[in-house]
């Protein structure tokens, strides 16, 4: 018999991936980060940026 597949665990796997496309565009992170952290003044550049592995989790230190 095969297994069940929930309805909901679809949804969040297609939400999660149509994310992920969207925050792979450098100009979308670039704009958004720039808006929220410098008040819209283009301090992040999406030609500055280099893609990583959002699966992978980190700690960041001081």
């Amino acid at each position: 018999m095969g297994k069940s597949v929930d309805r909901k665990q679809v949804d969040e796997i297609k939400n999660d991936t149509i994310s992920k496309d969207f925050w792979r565009n450098n100009e979308h992170f670039a704009d958004l980060f720039s808006a929220v952290l410098f008040g819209g003044e283009q301090v992040v550049k999406s030609d500055n940026l280099e893609e990583m592995d959002t699966d992978v989790s980190g700690v960041m230190q001081q």
